[in-house]
């Protein structure tokens, strides 16, 4: 799963490239975003590995193994670039495609 989150997080990068080099024409670029990010949503929640790693005494907290991890991370990048295509799709801030 780690390893499908990070080929995820290409396909969105490549989906930005393409929309940078189409201006203009932003609904494809956001519908996709929301598709990954959905996706990214399910597979955290139907994670079945291991999620946290021992318990750190220091700390008095257990930390994401790294697996669990890279598809948490994967889905806040997602989610926050879902909420920038929709302010460049609303005309409120285009600081994503400028």
């Amino acid at each position: 799963m780690p390893f499908l989150a990070l080929l995820i997080d290409l396909i969105a990068a490549g989906g930005w490239y393409v929309q940078r080099q189409a201006a203009g024409f932003y609904t494809p670029g956001l519908v996709l975003q929301i598709v990954l990010a959905v996706l990214l949503l399910v597979m955290t929640f139907s994670y079945r590995g291991q999620r946290k790693g021992r318990f750190n005494y220091d700390t008095w907290r257990h930390v994401f193994t790294l697996r669990f991890a890279v598809i948490v991370l994967s889905l806040i990048a997602n989610a926050l670039l879902v909420f920038l295509y929709y302010l460049n799709w609303t005309g409120q801030n285009p600081l994503i495609f400028s």
